[in-house]
């Protein structure tokens, strides 16, 4: 029996720091940095198919896409710097930061629109079934959609 409980005791006290550690603990969550690039050319050619032919007509579009994306990461990270501190998790957000946030919105909408357009350009450039390796990838994401 009291090896029982001695094993019992060195479990709780191994498992304790662990389950402390789990997110949502009354913690506060971190999230890394937005990535600033989609994925590399590279990969891009790998994941699809690219030919050799096809590599420099992409080249434009991807390059383009990825200054999107490095471009959103960059205000994001402007936004974090300036809004620190004025908002307060559990608070409803004042009028002035509620607009702010509608701003901020409309503003990445318009990223999304423009990375959308880089897709689809690369997209275009792609035989049907490189379209389909190319639709199955995850594609840069600045906004919330519906489902």
């Amino acid at each position: 029996m009291f090896r029982v409980a001695r094993t019992a005791l060195l479990l709780a006290v191994v498992a304790s720091p662990v389950l402390a550690q789990e997110p949502g603990a009354g913690a506060q969550r971190r999230f890394g940095p937005p990535p600033d690039h989609w994925m590399t050319l590279d990969s891009l050619a790998q994941a699809v198919g690219l030919t050799a032919d096809q590599k420099p007509n992409v080249a434009q579009p991807y390059t383009a896409l990825n200054a999107v994306v490095k471009d959103v990461a960059a205000r994001r990270q402007a936004l974090r710097q300036q809004m620190q501190g004025s908002f307060v998790p559990g608070q409803e957000p004042t009028p002035e930061m509620r607009a702010k946030m509608d701003s901020v919105r409309t503003e990445m909408e318009g990223y999304q629109q423009e990375a959308d357009q880089w897709l689809a350009a690369i997209r275009n450039i792609l035989t049907p079934a490189q379209q389909t390796k190319f639709d199955a990838l995850p594609k840069p994401q600045f906004t919330r959609r519906p489902r």
